[in-house]
């Protein structure tokens, strides 16, 4: 278990893991339930069981489980990778819980932005505001770039899944490449350009529909 931000480095108010099993590797006791989780597979073929609900997660593979649901994970036969978020549901008044969703990557086909060249995929759905917090896959090809440095209210957690480039933070410039992770507090400068050698992607988790209180 590789922790890569937990709400101990304030601000974070999430958890992200990176979870590594070896061949026949797993959980021994169920999860417990409390938090909503978004299980992310990178490589390998795991099994997800949740309250009697099972998934099988293939790279690119993914599941959002409700804070009501305990789980347990099976390596299965060979070495698997996951990523795992965590966080506290904020329920909105009026609104119900979210209910357990899976799907893969290719579910759906990757939309054209408003930049050439770079193209989006919402793993979770945007417009369901039970879910407070969006899961989102960006593919940048060679030599992209966010066409500004933003600035946003919500805090993120960035996973690079594939290629590299240079992330600009709050006036620092620093080098990422495959399976680098970045945490960007609420109002952090933020941008990116991918590398001139060829296209490159990123998980991004980030909090929405809730101010924070």
């Amino acid at each position: 278990v590789y922790k890569l931000v937990t709400p101990r480095m304030a601000p974070a108010r999430f958890g992200e893991y990176g979870l590594a099993f070896e061949p026949g590797g797993g959980t021994s006791e169920p999860v417990a339930g409390g938090f909503e989780d978004f299980l992310y597979a990178l490589s390998g073929e795991l099994g997800v069981r949740a309250d009697g609900i099972e998934f099988g997660l293939r790279p690119g593979s993914w599941c959002y489980l409700p804070p009501d649901m305990s789980f347990e994970l099976d390596g299965g036969d060979g070495p698997a990778e996951l990523l795992w978020v965590k966080r506290r549901l904020e329920p909105w008044p009026g609104l119900g819980t979210p209910e357990a969703r899976a799907g893969h990557r290719d579910d759906e086909p990757f939309s054209d932005t408003d930049v050439p060249g770079l193209r989006r995929r919402e793993l979770l759905d945007p417009s369901d505001a039970r879910l407070d917090f969006n899961m989102s896959l960006l593919v940048f090809d060679a030599g992209v770039s966010l066409p500004q440095i933003e600035i946003h209210d919500e805090e993120h957690g960035l996973y690079m899944t594939s290629g590299g480039g240079r992330y600009h933070l709050d006036g620092a410039e620093h080098e990422v490449a495959a399976h680098d992770f970045i945490y960007m507090a609420p109002y952090c400068a933020q941008s990116f350009t991918a590398s001139s050698k060829g296209p490159a992607e990123y998980l991004l988790y980030k909090d929405v529909y809730r101010d924070g209180f």
